[in-house]
């Protein structure tokens, strides 16, 4: 359970311009910024992102049993943060609120849901698109994937401090 409260959290949002049933979609621009991680954003990746959002949409709507978020205005925000990418204020605000919002609310077997759903799909975006043809053996995800995904499973499972940079076990020591 996060220090931080949702009241709070919800507050914090609002200052980095992410209101209402906006704070609800806030995984997928975390999912944004593992697109963004290599430099750019693929078709492949807006693909992955778009059927998860799909997804969430509908499993949002489910949970509050009613229609809380519109696909289409859900689409238009996150089209806006693959177009251009998230600041970095934004992207630490989300990252320190994601459990008090996303994942204390709801019961923990939904939490690793959650969790395993946004982790599942980081790994999906990134190996969903590479920068560069061919690519070594151990090049498929590029370091700033990596670095981004290791953070993000840190900041879902509560190990929030920082992990030192991965190396591959073909890198030079």
């Amino acid at each position: 359970m996060s220090p931080l409260s949702f009241a709070d959290a919800v507050e914090k949002l609002s200052q980095v311009g992410i209101q209402n049933k906006e704070i609800y979609l806030i995984d997928l621009v975390l999912l944004c910024e593992m697109a963004w991680a290599d430099g750019s954003v693929q078709e492949g990746e807006r693909e992955i992102l778009f059927s998860y959002l799909n997804h969430h949409v509908d499993s949002i709507n489910r949970l509050a049993g009613c229609r809380v978020l519109e696909h289409k205005e859900a689409k238009e925000l996150i089209r806006s943060f693959l177009d251009n990418r998230p600041g970095q204020e934004l992207l630490d605000t989300i990252q320190e609120v994601i459990a008090p919002v996303r994942l204390d609310q709801i019961n923990p077997a939904n939490a690793e849901r959650t969790c395993l759903g946004i982790l599942n799909t980081c790994l999906d975006i990134a190996s969903s698109s590479v920068t560069k043809y061919p690519y070594g053996l151990t090049e498929r995800f590029t370091q700033e994937e990596k670095d981004y995904y290791h953070k993000i499973a840190a900041i879902l499972t509560g190990r929030n401090e920082s992990l030192p940079p991965y190396q591959s076990v073909t890198d030079d020591r």
